[in-house]
């Protein structure tokens, strides 16, 4: 009989001294699992899919830091876009938000092969990152890491850095 059941029958509060509780616990979990054995396919859960803007019709993929972009830092990041021959319809648009609640495995399903992240995202993503503005390359994806656009939109020598590594990134020769 496992202590909620004894908590079913008894009618006062059951006290747990600290040296019991492991002892409690190591009984609790033997039988747990004799009794209710988990498979690997009930431990799994269904992978959650990246939501995003775009048509994602050249396989590029946008993540910007933050809920959504102000209008004026949506204008930026289009003009941006413009600027390598990209608008929404090539692009798949995604906030921080949208990317922390899914896996690695859900954006390489997508089969990206450029990955454009702006800002700090708490996604695994960022363990790709080597050097911020330096593109390169892992299993087919080309990434590029930037800061926040805010930051970059306010800054001359970063928009220097992100523009020389998007004509790397985009094979841009100048004329």
């Amino acid at each position: 009989m496992g202590i909620h059941e004894l908590g079913l029958i008894l009618d006062q509060e059951i006290y747990i001294l600290p040296e019991e509780k492991n002892q409690l616990l190591t009984i609790s979990m033997s039988s747990n699992l004799e009794e209710n054995p988990i498979s690997q396919e009930e431990f799994e859960e269904e992978p959650v899919l990246l939501e995003y803007e775009g048509g994602f019709e050249k396989g590029i993929l946008v993540i910007y830091e933050g809920k959504s972009l102000e209008s004026s830092l949506s204008e930026y990041l289009f003009k941006i876009l413009g600027a390598v021959a990209c608008s929404l319809k090539d692009i798949a648009l995604a906030n921080s938000e949208n990317t922390e609640m899914t896996t690695m495995a859900s954006i390489t399903a997508l089969n990206p092969n450029k990955i454009i992240v702006f800002g700090k995202v708490r996604h695994e993503i960022m363990m790709s990152v080597k050097k911020a503005y330096e593109v390169h390359q892992e299993d087919e994806i080309e990434f590029l890491f930037a800061d926040d656009l805010k930051q970059i939109s306010e800054s001359l020598d970063l928009r220097k850095s992100l523009w020389r590594e998007l004509q790397v990134l985009f094979n841009i020769t100048k004329k």
